[in-house]
């Protein structure tokens, strides 16, 4: 097009030197001035309201002020007045938005949650949920006496927990309170681990060409400028659903959890010792698609945002270390902290994640496969990355000084020894670490060993030693002059 108009330009131009000034020629513009295409906003936002044994974790903060979220309520735990993360406003799922974020609970604990969802232009959406570890942290004495197994720190699925959390998520109107004819997600109660481990991570689709859980007709989509609401319960124990009459209000009135219950039961008299201090961590993601042009989309067509990552753990020992794969701990990084076993895939949803690992002294750590040399991977919807911690003792090493008292004989004039073999003074000198090592000197005429002194160092020549790996010593050997029992010193 601006081709033409050039060639239009050039031909004007022309015409007017053949006429001169006879006179002007009929002309007229006409301007369509600030044409835009401006593209339309598609951000999914959640927020979260949540509740625990009854309290609420709330906005305390004055109007106009930054949120400051506390428990409130009559249960006395969650402590009221303490600080709470699991409510947020309307936000994007980022750092510390979690969903769950409580270190102890306890049989009968019971939680209520309502997540509202917006979105500014008409959506499918789906959900997916993801156990990323079920830990036995450590063992205590009651727990053993149950017959459970002793914590193994490099096995992150050797606990109890997820089996004993029980969970329902249904389709809410923003009341958090489950109603008569409210719709059931997770076909009625289930355990945290049959329902998003046991065969595979949990997918629902929430609106799509072929569902739409608030009731809709299937094919309707999330609306557009609209919020709506899920929400899900969960007992250290056995849940019962009692539903609560439908009031037709939603979230509007004083209609919630503190004034007319949750609408399930929490019975956590079966519960035993062998949950203690065991840890489930979980990965909660939602995928928005817009809905225009997009008529036939099914979320299970669709790759889950769920990635696959197996951490790899190699110890070489190539100075005399003795530590092996089980002496370390490895972990992977997000919103929260998963440990993860060695050579074990691991389900995560897409996001950006460390590696590490609960470094030991003597060992230096070198990151290799999908992981940068910080540790730091990202995943993808799908991925199945591998990342490989190698750690590789570090020699042990000694130093030896020499100090001489009086006299006139120098210090390069003894010879050190380690392990029968001279070494210099002053300098770093490597050796084997968990092996016995000696230290000795050349005796000079006219000079008394005196001491070893150090931390770390032996306390006499000859004296056998140990050092760990990568542990470093520096020695002092002391020699006085004594010219009345050792012939005189050296140039006297």
């Amino acid at each position: 097009m601006k081709k033409v108009l050039g060639g239009l330009g050039m031909i004007a131009l022309a015409a007017g030197l053949i006429v001169g000034g006879t006179g002007a020629f009929f002309s007229d513009r006409e301007t369509s001035v600030g044409n835009v295409f401006a593209a339309g906003a598609f951000d999914l936002l959640i927020d979260n309201e949540s509740y625990y044994n009854g309290n609420k974790c709330a906005d305390v903060s004055g109007e106009g002020e930054e949120p400051v979220w506390e428990w409130i309520g009559e249960s006395p735990y969650p402590v009221p007045g303490t600080p709470c993360t699991t409510s947020w406003y309307l936000d994007n799922l980022g750092e510390g938005r979690l969903f769950f974020d409580f270190d102890d609970v306890k049989p009968g604990d019971e939680g209520e949650d309502t997540i509202s969802i917006h979105i500014q232009n008409d959506a499918w959406a789906c959900m997916d949920m993801t156990l990323t570890s079920n830990d036995d942290a450590s063992s205590t004495e009651p727990e053993l006496a149950t017959g459970d197994d002793p914590n193994d720190p490099n096995d992150s699925w050797d606990g109890e927990l997820a089996q004993n959390l029980q969970f329902v998520w249904w389709a809410d109107d923003g009341d958090n309170v489950l109603e008569e004819g409210e719709l059931i997600m997770t076909d009625g109660v289930q355990s945290l681990y049959n329902l998003a481990h046991e065969n595979g991570p949990w997918s629902v689709a929430l609106a799509d060409s072929q569902n739409n859980v608030w009731g809709e007709e299937p094919g309707t989509p999330l609306p557009g400028g609209e919020t709506v609401y899920i929400a899900k319960a969960w007992c250290l124990g056995e849940l019962t659903l009692d539903p609560v009459a439908q009031d037709g209000l939603g979230n509007e009135g004083n209609n919630g959890p503190m004034d007319r219950g949750t609408g399930i039961i929490c019975d956590g008299t079966m519960i035993g010792n062998e949950v203690q201090t065991d840890v489930a961590t979980l990965d909660i993601a939602f995928r928005a698609v817009q809905a225009r042009h997009n008529s036939g989309y099914v979320c299970e067509d669709e790759q889950p945002r769920v990635a696959t990552l197996t951490v790899n753990k190699v110890v070489v020992n190539t100075h005399g270390g003795n530590n092996v794969i089980d002496d370390f701990q490895l972990f992977v990084v997000g919103n929260g902290v998963t440990p993860v076993t060695s050579g074990v895939a691991t389900d995560f949803t897409a996001g950006d994640y460390v590696v590490t690992e609960t470094g030991i002294a003597g060992y230096v750590a070198t990151f290799s496969g999908d992981c940068n040399a910080g540790g730091q991977v990202t995943l993808e919807p799908g991925d199945n990355k591998q990342c490989t911690i190698t750690n590789s003792d570090l020699p042990a090493a000694v130093t030896l000084l020499k100090n001489v008292v009086g006299g006139s004989a120098l210090p390069a004039q003894f010879t050190m020894f380690i392990d029968g073999n001279v070494v210099p003074q002053n300098t770093s000198v490597a050796v084997t670490s968990n092996e016995p090592h000696t230290i000795n000197e050349s005796q000079v005429a006219g000079y008394q060993f005196t001491s070893i002194t150090g931390a770390g160092c032996p306390s006499d020549l000859l004296e056998p030693f140990v050092l760990e790996e990568g542990q470093s010593i520096t020695c002092t050997i002391t020699n006085t002059h004594t010219p009345e029992g050792g012939g005189g010193p050296i140039n006297d």
